[in-house]
């Protein structure tokens, strides 16, 4: 941050116009974003969705074989800064997960909030690794290639086969707990998952972990 004043501080004493100056200043915070920055914007993001969050329905077993890839209330905006919201909702149209997305400007560096009426999700993205905490809690890092390593002695906590295809198995540890389903064109309210077999309330917060990144990433493909 002090280098971020300082290059401002020479383009005020050169008599740059203020619109100037405050681009430059977004394009320099919103680069390569550091740790305080990171937290500062996902300040914001919790508030923004706040409200949202409220109306959450009460998450159980149920709710996870019932979970749809249809959203309410899904704002994008792009620019050089892109910035997403939305509702993942249930087959019924209830509310079950809300998020919220900012990509910054330099590739691979990007920011997500989830919230389950039971659980916290955040997502930080730099440099092709995708770090993932669960309520305050790091579990690991989630590699391009859809491999989950455990925070302690790398371990492979995690990972979601055959990404590029329409149906995404998804193994915890060494089980296939359940496929997450990419929607087909034209498919009214989809169900995100299939062939969800029996979790512990552990493999179900990591498996949400893996399902809901996919489900926002590809819902602005």
């Amino acid at each position: 941050m002090g280098i971020i004043i300082f290059l401002l501080t020479i383009l005020i004493g050169a008599g740059i116009g203020i619109g100037i100056i405050y681009s430059a200043y977004f394009a320099l915070t919103n680069y390569q974003p550091n740790k305080s920055k990171i937290r500062s914007d996902l300040r914001k993001m919790k508030t923004e969705i706040s409200p949202w969050i409220d109306n959450l329905v009460k998450w159980d077993k149920e709710e996870l074989e019932l979970m749809s890839s249809t959203q309410a209330n899904q704002t994008v905006k792009k620019g050089m800064v892109t910035t997403a919201k939305g509702v993942f909702t249930s087959i019924y149209h209830e509310p079950l997960i809300a998020y919220s997305l900012k990509k910054y400007i330099s590739d691979n560096h990007s920011i997500l909030f989830a919230r389950s009426s039971n659980h916290e999700f955040v997502y930080r993205k730099k440099k092709g690794k995708t770090e993932i905490f669960i309520d305050n809690q790091k579990v690991g890092f989630l590699n391009e290639k859809g491999m989950l390593y455990g925070n302690r002695r790398n371990r492979l906590l995690a990972r979601i086969n055959d990404k590029n295809t329409l149906e995404l198995p998804i193994i915890v540890g060494d089980k296939e707990v359940g496929t997450l389903m990419k929607p087909k064109a034209g498919t009214v309210n989809p169900r995100a998952f299939q062939f969800v077999g029996k979790m512990g309330q552990q493999e179900e917060a990591v498996f949400l972990s893996l399902a809901i990144l996919e489900l926002v990433e590809n819902s602005l493909e």
